[in-house]
Order: structure tokens, then C-alpha cells, then sequence
């Protein structure tokens, strides 16, 4: 063999195999989305998988295993059992998402660098869409914010300030949008710690919150676009600021289940 072909040689011996398993599961994936599978439709089952790909039943079942912990299939049981498409599970994309940021740097002005985006854009999409049910709900949630500040109980507060993004969320038909949406206020309402203990700015941040949403809730419901950009846009901004003042972080621990 010539010099000029070794590394190539080298190269190809270090091309990793792909595991049949994987290769079968890829080919699932595929056959799901080539018939337009929905939740609820069932695949062969194993037995019939087996001789479709010529394999055996631990190879069959690696690949479905592969599928399940995705949340494409669920294993059903009983004489007419077998993997049932499930719809999409967005719990289980954040987990998996988190579990690429856990090996990253972040920190707030990230977050926020997005919030002051996509939460705009997020409340100018919903209105005009939202329902008297879903008015009732905002106003349910700065409710508890409100009884939140008053008996000082900061965990149920701060939750309760990101639940009511998410419910503004629920109206929007952008797909990509809520999940953005719903993943950095996962993060916020899970993993954060406070580093300043300050009374006093934890209350003026809660202050703040319910100011914000009141506000928002009065736009909305007059379909005010400019009001509705301008007070999330400076809610945002207020809320980043209030996060440095709080010398908040992230835990170290984005791996936790949600």
C-alpha cells in the first residue's frame, strides 16, 4: 500500500459501526413518519418486526426500548398489546434539552437575550385569541401572586410568575414559539437559586411581577398591540434586572428530572 493511502486506510477502521439496533430504530422513525402514523396507531409487533428484519427478539426489542425512552412509543400490554405511537411529549424534548445545556455555560443575560424576543412576539401572537376562560385563568394567577407577596411566600410566588407565561403559551398557535417559550420558563421556575436574600428586593420583584401582569391582562384584553409589546418588553428588561440584583443563578444540576 502506498503512503498516500494510509490515512485513508486508518480512517476507515476507525468508521464506528452502527448497531443494528439503532439501525432498526432509525427505520421505525422512518416508517412512522413515511404512513403519517398518529398517536394511538400501532406498529407490528414483535414477532412481525422480527421477521421484517430479519433479527432477533433483544434487537427488536433495544430498538423499541430506543423509541419509548423518546417518547415515540409506548410498550402496551395484554393480548392485542404492542408499541403504540404516542403524541409528542414536550416534558420529555426539555429533559433531553436540558441535558445539552447541563454541559454548557448559561447564565441570565442568555435567558433574557431571548425572553425579550420571544415573549413579546408570544403576547402579540395571542391576541386577539384568547378566550373569557383564559382571562379568568391570568387573573386567577395574579390573584395568587398577589396572596403570594402579601403572606410572603417567595417558591409559590415565583412559580406562579412563570405559570402565567405558560398560560398565554396554551393560545398560541406557533408551535416553535411555545416551546422556546415554555422551556426557558421551565428553567426559571425550576432551577434557580437567589444568592441575595434580600427582603426587601424580593418583595419589590414580586411587586413588579403582578404590576406587569395586571397591566398585560388590561391590554390583551383591549387587543392594545403596542401597549401589549411595550409593558412585556419592559417587563422583561425589569425582570432581568431584578435577577442581577438577586445575584441569581443557575443550579448546577440541570439534569434533574423536571
Amino acid at each position: 500500500m502506498s503512503h498516500s493511502s494510509e490515512p485513508i486506510a486508518r480512517a476507515q477502521t476507525k468508521v464506528k459501526r452502527i448497531k443494528l439496533s439503532d439501525q432498526v430504530a432509525e427505520d421505525l422513525r422512518r416508517w412512522i413518519a413515511r404512513d403519517k402514523m398518529v398517536p394511538g396507531d400501532r406498529l407490528p409487533h414483535e414477532r412481525a418486526l422480527m421477521e421484517r428484519y430479519g433479527c432477533s427478539k433483544g434487537t427488536i426489542r433495544e430498538a423499541l426500548k430506543a423509541l419509548e425512552v423518546e417518547g415515540l412509543i409506548a410498550m402496551q400490554s395484554g393480548p392485542n398489546g404492542g408499541p403504540e405511537i404516542q403524541p409528542a411529549s414536550l416534558e420529555v424534548v426539555m429533559q433531553q434539552l436540558r441535558q445539552y445545556l447541563h454541559f454548557q455555560t448559561i447564565d441570565f443575560k442568555d435567558v433574557y437575550e431571548l425572553r425579550k424576543t420571544l415573549e413579546v412576539t408570544l403576547a402579540l401572537n395571542v391576541v386577539g385569541k384568547l378566550t373569557d376562560e383564559h382571562y379568568r385563568r391570568l387573573q386567577e394567577n395574579i390573584d395568587i401572586c398577589i396572596e403570594a407577596n402579601r403572606t410572603r411566600n417567595r417558591p409559590i410566588g415565583r412559580s406562579a410568575e412563570t405559570e402565567f407565561h405558560d398560560i398565554l403559551c396554551e393560545v398560541s398557535d406557533n408551535a416553535l414559539l411555545v416551546f422556546m417559550c415554555r422551556f426557558l420558563n421551565s428553567l426559571l421556575r425550576d432551577l434557580v437559586n437567589y444568592r441575595t436574600e434580600s427582603l426587601k428586593e424580593h418583595e419589590k420583584f414580586g411587586d413588579h411581577n403582578v404590576e406587569s401582569h395586571q397591566a398585560l391582562l388590561l391590554a390583551l384584553k383591549a387587543q392594545d398591540r403596542n401597549a401589549v409589546a411595550h409593558i412585556m418588553e419592559e417587563h422583561m428588561c425589569c425582570a432581568e434586572k431584578f435577577m442581577r440584583r438577586l445575584d441569581a443563578s443557575f443550579q448546577s444540576d440541570l439534569l434533574s428530572r423536571m
